[in-house]
């Protein structure tokens, strides 16, 4: 008997032991994960939910993000057309666009041809009186570059970024 004594506290204090280290190792992965954000808090399960809703958005940021390095500019050509109406009015302009990429330049060089008759058909439907202001301008731009971009299939976020007028004669 004297020798079972001795044992079971030998057993007891390694049992007490295993204990306290399994304790200390639940406290340590516990504090980790508070400190390392694991753990969900209000404003973590918000951003979560709002990164689930707009997917796309933040997408598009991070495209931007990547292609914020130097612009890629592409210089379309000298378009001449008649305008429509009845004064025989002509424009003269050159068109320059802003992409994101170099792989969004060859893409718009392989749709050259029907970029060229879209754009055609775009200025030669315009009249002069329409155009002659800055406001008319500005929104032929905004119709050049959803023409662009719609003959090459690409998204507001793709494609041409931008359209600027090199020049702008009107006779």
């Amino acid at each position: 008997m004297s020798e079972e004594k001795p044992k079971s506290k030998k057993m007891l204090v390694i049992i007490v032991a295993l204990l306290l280290v399994l304790i200390l190792v639940i406290g340590g992965v516990a504090a980790v994960l508070l400190l390392s954000g694991g753990g969900s808090s209000p404003e973590h399960e918000a951003e979560v939910a709002h990164e689930k809703e707009e997917p796309k958005k933040k997408d598009k940021k991070k495209k931007k993000k990547e292609h914020e390095a130097a612009p890629v500019f592409e210089k379309l050509e000298v378009f001449t057309v008649n305008l429509a109406g009845e004064n025989n009015e002509m424009l003269q302009t050159e068109i320059n666009v802003e992409l994101l990429d170099e792989k969004e330049k060859e893409k718009l060089k392989s749709y050259m041809p029907k970029i060229r008759n879209n754009v055609i058909l775009l200025l030669s439907s315009k009249q002069a009186v329409d155009l002659k202001t800055a406001e008319g301008k500005k929104k032929l731009i905004d119709e050049l570059k959803a023409t662009i971009n719609e003959a090459m299939g690409a998204d507001d976020d793709e494609g041409v970024q931008s359209v600027t007028l090199s020049s702008f004669i009107l006779q």
